[in-house]
């Protein structure tokens, strides 16, 4: 962990500076997503994580891709933009800030993950000259998030298809959109087929608990009945090309188990988030 040292800008700092500060807010379920991004963009002048109870892993897996990151603790975040070092001062480039928030899911938590997500839209305002959110629309629980925040100075964006619509949710995301993720339904003809990716496998008791199949972790039971209802009868590993979580092949072999499903297999590519991360960050750099 990192501390720093703060104090106010003068005029003079402030028009020399022109190291840009872009951001991502982002569900845990993307963390695999977003290391890929770093791990390819040799752009970046530094990665910083904030520390949090969801921090850990993403730590973990940069530490073993020897990928530098370094974790931020910031009691007052808005000081961030007043750091001594002299690279961030009056260097050149662009600064990656990561803040990974848990998973959460219906009811009670749905109004939590909102409140979550809002609440770390505005802490990281103060720091930032882009936001991007890593997360769809989850139920059209953020239908009305951009329209919330259209005061903010800084760009915010969430996922968006090629077609410049908002994603669904996780899945819809990893499929490169609704369109695609219509298309792979129709391929189905009519099966239903659960679709897992590597870090929805590697969490599959929470999900499954946070989508509401289940009341809890210690009743996930009920969640089969759910399942049988609803006639699923195969589950899709959907191999998205990356390899960060290493027990993606065993998780999927237990879920299918564990609700008597059969597996296929489904490859994807990462063309979404790279073009939502791109043109994000294109723009602070032309502003430049």
């Amino acid at each position: 962990m990192t501390d720093f040292e703060f104090f106010p800008r003068s005029r003079e700092t402030e028009e020399e500076a022109i190291m840009k500060i872009m951001s991502i807010i982002s569900c845990k379920i993307f963390e695999d997503e977003i290391i890929h991004l770093v791990e390819h963009d040799e752009e970046l002048s530094d990665v910083l994580i904030l520390k949090n109870e969801s921090s850990g892993e993403i730590i973990r897996k940069f530490g073993e891709i020897c990928c530098p990151c370094r974790e931020l603790s910031l009691k007052n975040v808005e000081a961030f933009r007043f750091l001594k070092d002299e690279k961030y001062v009056d260097g050149e480039g662009l600064i990656l800030v990561l803040n990974i928030l848990d998973i959460a899911g219906m009811g009670k938590m749905r109004k939590q993950l909102k409140m979550k997500v809002y609440d770390a839209i505005l802490q990281m305002s103060f720091l930032s000259d882009g936001i991007l959110l890593f997360y769809g629309l989850c139920g059209n629980l953020f239908k009305d998030l951009e329209e919330d925040f259209r005061y903010l100075k800084c760009p915010l964006t969430l996922l968006r298809d090629p077609e410049g619509k908002i994603v669904d949710d996780c899945i819809c995301a990893a499929l490169g959109g609704k369109r695609a993720f219509m298309e792979l339904i129709k391929e189905f003809r009519g099966e239903r087929v659960f679709m897992l990716t590597p870090m929805w496998a590697a969490n599959w008791e929470k999900m499954v608990v946070a989508n509401g199949f289940a009341r809890d972790m210690e009743n996930l039971d009920e969640s089969k009945l759910v399942f049988r209802a609803a006639r699923y009868s195969r589950v899709a590993k959907i191999n998205t090309g990356l390899n960060y979580q290493q027990n993606f092949e065993s998780r999927v072999r237990e879920f299918a188990a564990f609700y008597d499903l059969e597996i296929t297999e489904l490859e994807i590519d990462q063309a979404l988030f790279e073009k939502c991360y791109r043109e994000l960050k294109h723009s602070l750099i032309a502003s430049v």
